[in-house]
């Protein structure tokens, strides 16, 4: 299912930051794919209109990877 969501986030990734779909992977971190901290909060208020759930600015900024953001959509009821 976390592989799921990383495709998911994967596709909002490259159509709205721009990132290259080669670079999106599990142990990705934010800095990897070339997200600053705006595009983060950026991201997830993406996450927020996509997936109708709140990611705050200081969840974002605890996570490491794009699995770790699978993990807290999961958790926050995300279904893939």
């Amino acid at each position: 299912m976390v592989e799921k969501l990383i495709s998911r986030v994967g596709e909002l990734l490259t159509s709205r930051f721009e990132v290259d779909p080669d670079d999106v992977s599990p142990d990705a971190s934010f800095d990897d794919l070339g997200l600053d901290s705006l595009a983060q909060v950026e991201l997830g208020e993406v996450l927020e209109q996509n997936f109708g759930i709140e990611v705050s600015d200081e969840e974002m900024e605890k996570l490491a990877t794009l699995a770790d953001l699978a993990e807290l959509l999961k958790q926050k009821g995300v279904a893939a």
